[in-house]
């Protein structure tokens, strides 16, 4: 036999004492969810405090102990004013509905409440906050184009994207790498010596008019100088 009692303002809604001939109070409270409606969502959107034949629960025991067998359990759900205290022992609604849920299989029981709990920790956590002084400040506040200016903190999530989007990026990770290449006998990287003078040479070409998707030619003046400027073969050479 296992006795549900519920409290405060749940005890108004929906009844105060509930048996069940189950096998374990998660199995009686899913039982409860079935029979009265309402009583889910009513407990999805709120915090409260467990107690299981007079032990406090919590939301990483309350799983474990909701599964196992019991034969004389007596469940007490105490509706719980958010902020007011016992933090470590006050549980999200949304856990108890989950744990209370029928699963077919321990694994998808364990999942559900791997979820639930990552979603909560994840409403109730602060996220970390940018500093206003860093480099790229003014990037940031744009988010129609990339850049390389990481300006997303440590611990954000990474979205995925799903058809056709206009979204600024997030740069997961980026540096600058240096290596030793071989030298394969090269003068220059055999013996290197400081203020090597270069100077690059421009070799102007006759340009090449680009195709249109017709196969027509563009129109194109190279004897412009703008056009003209721009058609060259460079090369470097030490001065």
């Amino acid at each position: 036999m296992i006795t549900i009692c519920l409290h405060g303002s749940l005890k108004r809604d929906f009844g105060n004492r509930f048996c069940f001939h189950a096998v374990s109070p998660a199995d009686a409270l899913n039982g409860l969810f079935s029979q009265i409606n309402g009583l889910r969502e009513k407990i999805r959107n709120g915090t409260f405090l467990v107690r299981l034949n007079g032990i406090i629960q919590t939301e990483q025991s309350l799983e474990q102990n909701f599964r196992q067998p019991e034969k004389n359990a007596v469940v007490h759900i105490i509706p719980r004013t958010a902020g007011a205290g016992r933090v470590g022992q006050v549980i999200a609604g949304v856990v108890i509905a989950v744990v209370g849920a029928y699963f077919g299989q321990a694994w998808a029981v364990q999942l559900g409440v791997g979820l639930a709990l990552g979603g909560v920790a994840q409403m109730l956590s602060k996220q970390p906050n940018l500093n206003a002084n860093v480099q790229g400040q003014k990037a940031s506040r744009n988010t129609a184009f990339s850049n390389l200016d990481n300006t997303i903190a440590q611990g954000q999530p990474v979205p995925l994207a799903y058809g056709l989007v206009y979204c600024g990026s997030r740069v997961i990770s980026q540096g600058v790498e240096s290596r030793r290449i071989g030298n394969n006998d090269d003068p220059i990287l055999h013996n290197p010596t400081a203020n090597i003078a270069l100077s690059i040479n421009k070799k102007f070409v006759a340009g090449i008019p680009a195709v249109a998707p017709n196969g027509q030619p563009y129109a194109t003046d190279f004897a412009n100088d703008s056009v003209r400027a721009r058609n060259y073969v460079a090369t470097l050479s030490q001065s």
